[in-house]
């Protein structure tokens, strides 16, 4: 699925790990737990790679890479 590689591309960049290390199917917390400031990191990786304003709204019941690509699908 394109959107998952997406989303693991933009979690990687906007949190400064290895894509590897994301699963499919992993829990963002398992990965890196999102403080403020990588959270705010995430919307403008998010941003910059749709070209479109994050609600920060939008991303808070965000729990796994899926609902990540469910949510960059949406803004794409």
């Amino acid at each position: 699925m394109e959107s998952v590689e997406t989303a693991k591309d933009v979690l990687a960049k906007a949190l400064f790990i290895h894509r590897d290390r994301i699963a499919d199917d992993a829990a963002i917390s398992e990965i890196k737990p999102l403080d403020s400031l990588s959270f705010e990191a995430l919307i403008l990786e998010i941003e910059e790679r749709t070209g479109k304003v994050v609600d920060p709204v939008d991303l808070i019941g965000m729990t796994t890479i899926r609902d990540l690509a469910g949510v960059i699908e949406k803004l794409s």
